[in-house]
């Protein structure tokens, strides 16, 4: 999603690299009228910055066909696709036995379906051109297991080990596919899910971090982007951590 999380940092390092962007917004989002907002704020930002931009807010990248129409307008306005990235997922934490049924289903559906079929849209162009650079965001917590994790983590650790096994598979057809895993994110969905809006507990959390504190979205987007920007082709098939040191 290019209205949240890294996504409007990382756009604005692309185009600064002069790549041109298809953007998406979440369909069926409450908030949808923001994410409007939001890409008509981004949008003469980006172009400014020498890039052409498409945007596309009506599809939901829970399902196959959201992310087929993210691909086609991507072929329709440009005619290749070269890199593409993916936030997915959805933060539930709490203790196992407190887990529902909801919440497992919606856990799986956001944390791995997402995974799924955003590979199965962006594979096909990339390997009939021989190149493509593919970023899946899952969470630092896939490579760790800790407590109040399970289903979260769980689902993330399985989201990595398919974008891990898929970038091997198509290593020799010269695509990349990495994933990247954060945790201790300064952002609204980590803030709200840890109570870090809380000036105590946020200390409290950034201790449990060997660099003491929350990363930012500007520093996530620089690593990104050097697996998206053409500069580095010789990574596949990896999960990188960024979580100030927690998860090594």
């Amino acid at each position: 999603m290019a209205t949240g999380y890294v996504g409007p940092a990382l756009a604005r390092t692309l185009a600064g690299r002069g790549y041109d962007l298809v953007l998406q917004g979440a369909a069926g989002d409450d908030s949808m009228v923001g994410v409007e907002r939001s890409f008509e704020t981004q949008v003469p930002v980006l172009e400014a910055l020498g890039a052409a931009v498409e945007t596309v807010t009506d599809v939901d990248l829970r399902t196959a066909e959201g992310n087929r129409a993210v691909v086609q307008a991507a072929l329709d306005r440009f005619g290749r696709l070269d890199s593409a990235c993916f936030v997915t997922g959805v933060i539930i934490v709490g203790k196992f036995l407190d887990m529902s049924s909801e919440h497992w289903d919606q856990i799986k559906r956001n944390n791995l379906d997402m995974v799924f079929h955003a590979l199965q849209a962006t594979l096909p162009p990339m390997v009939d051109a021989g190149a493509g650079q593919v970023v899946v965001f899952t969470s630092a917590t896939g490579g760790r297991p800790d407590p109040m994790t399970s289903i979260y983590g769980g689902t993330r650790a399985g989201a990595n080990g398919i974008v891990r096994a898929v970038g091997l598979e198509h290593a020799r057809d010269g695509v990349q596919v990495n994933a990247v895993g954060t945790n201790f994110m300064d952002f609204p969905g980590f803030i709200k899910a840890s109570g870090a809006d809380d000036p105590e507990r946020r200390k409290r959390i950034e201790s449990q971090t060997p660099m003491r504190r929350l990363g930012t979205m500007d520093e996530l987007a620089n690593v990104t982007a050097v697996l998206l920007d053409g500069t580095n082709r010789f990574q596949t098939g990896q999960f990188f951590d960024f979580s100030g040191g927690w998860g090594a």
